[in-house]
């Protein structure tokens, strides 16, 4: 290897290590963190779309089952679910009103999030080999308010403290931050748009493959976590809310990268045959389709509060 050239450039897309590298004279070498550079180029889509399409053309031939993966991530993080008008005009504060836009997501999007280890639980149910049973347990276990000293140590870095989120289920941290935006729990029937969108997702995880679940939930899911919920972090930065109340958002950004790779890892497990493979893209657009659907709805709520109840 020679002057700036790039190792390990596949994980910019998956997150995983991929190779070692032994210098053989006095190097000087620069470390690119994936989450600061995706984060940095979010806000430049095209520059973005450009880096990921580069990464994942690397090599030549048919694509292994893991560059396929890879590819199918770039493709994720280039659907409208993920550069939505909404999610644009959320994070630059072009709203008319963008507390009521964040308290009006929240009060429906717990209707979806709420049910994550549902989800969870229902892909496992799918998958035949343990260990790729363990690996979501583990999963689990973290949705649960389970951390290992890693993660807490990486997220003590960006400031999010041990005894904000330990033993707390992450559907009590979302619930947290709706109350920070006086959002409660009043019984009120949910909205239409979020049980269809909950059920088909469901539908998904469970009617379609197994190939198919793990391209929903993972490919189609927790693969664009991270960066979708850039916008978020942005437009709550600016309500000056407490960072305890908030935590649900960087938590998800800063550590659910290991998440995303561990369902890649299962991904390419069924990405060796051509029917594998068009399962895994199925089931990642059919999840994606339904959050674009469901940004829609609240764009187009978020645009006009005055008239947000007759949005269909």
């Amino acid at each position: 290897m020679g002057p700036g050239e790039l190792v390990g450039d596949a994980a910019l897309v998956d997150g995983a290590p991929a190779h070692t590298v032994v210098a053989r004279t006095d190097t000087r070498a620069r470390r690119i963190d994936r989450v600061a550079i995706v984060s940095a180029l979010a806000v430049a889509p095209a520059e973005l779309r450009s880096l990921l399409d580069t990464v994942a053309r690397l090599g030549t031939g048919e694509p292994t089952g893991a560059a396929y993966v890879a590819q199918l991530c770039v493709e994720a993080l280039d659907h409208r679910a993920v550069r939505h008008p909404y999610l644009r005009a959320l994070g630059e504060g072009d709203l008319p009103d963008v507390r009521w836009a964040l308290a009006d997501f929240a009060r429906h999007y717990y209707g979806y999030s709420r049910h994550f280890p549902r989800y969870l639980t229902t892909v496992m149910s799918r998958l035949e080999q343990p260990a790729h049973r363990q690996a979501l347990l583990e999963n689990l276990t973290e949705e649960a308010g389970v951390y290992s000293g890693e993660d807490l140590s990486a997220l003590a870095d960006i400031g999010v403290r041990e005894e904000w989120i330990v033993g707390q289920p992450h559907p009590v941290l979302f619930r947290r931050f709706c109350t920070a935006l006086g959002v409660e729990d009043d019984g009120r029937t949910e909205a239409d748009q979020v049980v269809c969108w909950r059920e088909l997702f469901l539908g998904a995880l469970s009617n379609g493959s197994p190939a198919e679940a793990v391209g929903a939930l993972g490919l189609g899911t927790e693969n664009i976590v991270s960066t979708m919920y850039l916008p978020f972090v942005r437009a709550i930065d600016g309500l000056g809310l407490d960072p305890h109340d908030t935590v649900f958002f960087p938590l998800h950004t800063a550590i659910d990268d290991h998440h995303q790779a561990t369902l890649n890892e299962i991904a390419t497990s069924f990405a060796g045959s051509d029917a594998g493979r068009a399962e895994l893209r199925r089931g990642m657009i059919k999840a994606l389709s339904c959050r674009s659907a469901f940004w829609d709805w609240l764009g187009e709520r978020a645009a006009d509060p005055a008239r947000a109840d007759r949005v269909l």
